[in-house]
């Protein structure tokens, strides 16, 4: 299971939202800061996705810019250009109306402090309640860290392919030993988001954990949460997204398609009818997926004869040839493969043509992810990484009398 920082990803996600609180008349936020370790120079943060460089005079600087919304995702960077790899040269804080204070130390910027924002309160309460969790599985993460960092290093020195893989299975190695914290800070995270149905923070956080509710559970976490807050874009989106939690489900009809394997041939969900077909959605830099492929190649081999088909979805529309070099390394182009479909417009991150994105009609939000179809084109289970005992005693079922 992949988990990463749950503060990162919620405000990098909010970074890129356009905000839109229907207030009377628009507000302002004014940050007074102050930075150790540079005493005259420049920061940097965004408007409008634009790069706004901050003046720094003897060690103070001046935030200020305009809200639609009641809570801004404000980034302050040490370099005009993100360095994402160095979490150390790079903060995001949630700022709200009015004048708030901001300390920073140049040489880590994950060290600033904001105080004035109820909301950045909560993410630090929030962070204060998953530390704990950490430092009791510190040695574990000390060489995860230890590992991302070998992993940055071989890339950095162009070292072979062969190498950077053995690495990366290193890491997911890591992560399995680690599995027991990140269930802990799961269980943590969605304590908090219960306890704290009136916090931004909180609902902001919930659209993270979406894959693992079903969708009942989901809408209860929603309909929870402070009136304030249900006329922001965050509030839409989070909606929208629970929505989809009603595709790619047991009893529902599979979503159907009409694409090209990886052979260039024409292939649609109807080739498969009459038949069981496990669609495996996954993706050549997915390591559990990787792993997991000699374990489908049995179940193939044991099922095939009987009526059972397997159809590779992959993650890689912008990596072809990753994709189809892992196809062959792995040995899995016995059955069919194609790619999802995700598709951008030129030059940017707009999603164009989502129609045609198949996990997005299947509703994927981990990877790995299968999903079984009867005979009738009617799904009847949605498997994820957790699931592989269930998914083989269902096959098992299925085809004990054939």
């Amino acid at each position: 299971m992949k988990h990463l920082s749950i503060l990162t990803i919620t405000l990098l996600g909010l970074l890129f939202i356009a905000l839109n609180f229907k207030a009377a008349a628009q507000q302002k936020f004014h940050i007074d800061g102050t930075i150790t370790g540079l005493t005259n120079g420049k920061i940097y943060t965004y408007k409008n996705n634009e790069v706004v460089p901050i003046e720094v005079k003897n060690g103070k600087f001046q935030i200020e810019n305009e809200m639609d919304e009641p809570v801004y995702n404000l980034s302050v960077t040490k370099d005009a250009e993100v360095n994402h790899s160095d979490r150390r040269t790079f903060m995001f804080v949630c700022v709200e109306p009015g004048t708030q204070t901001l300390k920073l130390d140049y040489s880590d910027f994950r060290k600033g402090i904001l105080k004035g924002s109820k909301t950045q309160d909560d993410s630090y309460r929030y962070d204060a309640d998953q530390d704990k969790i950490k430092n009791k599985y510190k040695k574990g993460f000390d060489k995860l860290e230890a590992l991302r960092k070998k992993y940055d290093d071989a890339v950095a020195a162009k070292k072979d392919e062969k190498t950077t893989d053995a690495i990366n299975n290193e890491i997911d190695d890591a992560k399995e030993l680690l599995e027991p914290a990140y269930k802990e800070m799961t269980a943590a995270t969605l304590k908090f988001i219960k306890d704290n149905p009136e916090s931004y923070f909180s609902m902001s956080t919930l659209l993270y954990y979406l894959s693992g509710m079903t969708y009942e559970e989901a809408k209860n976490y929603y309909d929870s949460f402070n009136p304030l807050y249900k006329n922001t874009k965050m509030a839409n989106q989070l909606a929208a997204e629970i929505e989809k939690m009603k595709k790619g489900i047991p009893g529902t009809p599979a979503a159907t398609f009409n694409t090209k394997d990886i052979n260039g041939n024409p292939l649609k969900l109807d080739d498969f009818k009459g038949k069981y077909v496990l669609i495996d959605f996954w993706a050549s830099w997915c390591i559990p997926c990787r792993k997991g492929n000699p374990h489908l190649l049995k179940l193939y081999a044991q099922y095939k004869p009987k009526g059972l088909e397997i159809l590779g979805v992959s993650d890689d529309d912008s990596e072809q040839d990753k994709w189809k070099k892992a196809v062959e390394k792995d040995g899995i182009g016995v059955w069919h493969h194609i790619l999802r479909g995700l598709q951008y417009k030129k030059g940017t991150y707009e999603r164009i043509n989502i129609d045609q994105d198949i996990s997005e009609s299947y509703n994927i939000q981990a990877l790995p992810t299968k999903i079984l179809v009867d005979p009738n084109g009617i799904i009847v289970a949605r498997y994820s990484e957790e699931d592989e005992a269930k998914m083989d005693e269902d096959l098992a079922a299925i085809f004990k009398a054939k």
